[in-house]
């Protein structure tokens, strides 16, 4: 008899849901971001949990890295929550977490910026907090005519990843940089004629890339296989499969 498998995660949507949205977005190259920036080539990409970066900008972070920019990535918690509405949380995740990002930043050859250290599930309560920080870490990397700031988009279902994208976006904003916005589980729960405030484009990459990016999702056991007999996955692989492409979201004027 087989064992009923615990959800970690709530479904959502199969892939052919989002099959036509994603179908007609526009294609561009790094390149073309380049110049969108202003020749800008320093990425600085911040996650609410370790693995964000990698699933959702994983193949983005690779190319701009490979084309001669530089990556760093910043972390607002160490993700250690993801199993307490399952169960007890499993000893040592949050450092297990931490281990896991550094080793999928070294697989995409990405720098680790910061780990912040912010509650897990609960970045909406510390939103100042985490906007102030993000304020520093911007502004002590300096070279701010070189920089682009990157996020998880604030209209993410996952209130986490929206936080991190409300304050990374107005920050951008008071300092006059480049943001763009990563989806995550967006296209997984939301519907897809949802209106994500710019334009959704898909970022043309390298078969290097998507190499590298495999391997970094690979770095994320805790996350993309069960961590205990009888649970699903974190990460499901029907949310993987949706993740088939870099999309990209490129605000507007006057957005976010």
């Amino acid at each position: 008899m087989s064992v009923p498998i615990v959800p970690v995660t709530r479904a959502g949507h199969a892939p052919e849901v989002w099959r036509d949205r994603l179908a007609a977005t526009q294609r561009w190259s790094v390149a073309d971001l380049r110049t969108l920036a202003g020749g800008r080539d320093r990425l600085l990409a911040f996650s609410a949990h370790p693995d964000d970066e990698t699933i959702g900008a994983g193949r983005l972070l690779s190319a701009w890295r490979r084309t001669g920019g530089h990556v760093r990535s910043v972390l607002s918690t160490s993700g250690e929550a993801c199993f307490d509405h399952v169960g007890a949380r499993p000893p040592g995740l949050a450092a297990e977490r931490l281990v896991e990002w550094r080793n999928a930043l070294a697989a995409l050859d990405v720098e680790a910026g910061p780990a912040y250290g912010l509650p897990d599930g609960g970045l909406e309560a510390a939103e100042e907090g985490l906007e102030a920080a993000v304020a520093r870490t911007v502004t002590d990397a300096g070279s701010l005519d070189r920089t682009v700031l990157l996020a998880p988009h604030p209209g993410d279902p996952h209130p986490d990843h929206r936080t991190v994208g409300r304050a990374t976006g107005r920050v951008a904003a008071r300092l006059g940089l480049p943001v763009w916005f990563f989806p995550f589980w967006m296209t997984y729960w939301s519907d897809p004629r949802t209106d994500v405030g710019g334009r959704l484009v898909t970022v043309e990459v390298d078969r290097a890339d998507e190499d590298a990016r495999q391997a970094a999702v690979a770095c994320f056991p805790t996350q993309v296989a069960p961590v205990r007999p009888g649970w699903g996955a974190v990460i499901p692989p029907e949310l993987l499969a949706l993740h088939d492409r870099q999309l990209l979201v490129l605000p507007g004027p006057g957005q976010p």
